[in-house]
């Protein structure tokens, strides 16, 4: 069985310069209360959909979550190249990669406060400040994701 991780905490950031806006997000495993930081440039959610093709921030934040806990459970695991090949192909291998490790190693879920109603819960979301931050829009992507690949082809690469 997977192993369970929570998203507890998630505060607003920026590197040393202050020129790259981030989100510091804690994910903790509550069997063993191990921990995991994660710093993620605030443009890192709409660089993974393009990269994969993916249609929705929801998508996006699960992708970067999980893929966050890869190298703990199959330190050997490759992320593939998202860009020789298109954009549904993208998406679908980040997909089985993204289910792959729901099945075999971990899921990550939010820590919901206990005890309150269904709507404070929803007020309390912790992903909120991410999902508020990028709207991402499928043809954006698309597009946005052709641009660079034909970047990358023009580089050679």
């Amino acid at each position: 069985m997977p192993d369970q991780w929570q998203v507890t905490r998630i505060i607003e950031s920026s590197d040393t310069s202050g020129q790259i806006e981030a989100w510091e997000i804690t994910i903790i495993r509550p069997a063993d209360e191990e921990s995991v930081s994660l710093w993620l440039p605030k443009m890192a959610i709409e660089n993974t959909a393009v990269a994969y093709g993916l249609t929705s921030t929801d998508e996006a934040i699960d992708v970067i979550l999980h893929y966050t806990l890869l190298p703990i459970y199959d330190p050997h695991d490759q992320e593939p190249d998202p860009w020789p090949v298109t954009g549904e192909q993208a998406r679908a291998a980040a997909l089985k990669r993204l289910e792959r490790c729901k099945r075999d190693h971990a899921t990550v879920a939010t820590a919901v406060p206990e005890g309150r109603t269904a709507a404070a819960r929803a007020a309390a979301d912790v992903l909120a400040p991410l999902r508020s931050h990028v709207r991402i829009d499928p043809v954006t992507v698309a597009a946005a994701r052709l641009e660079h690949q034909r970047a990358f082809l023009r580089a050679g690469t």
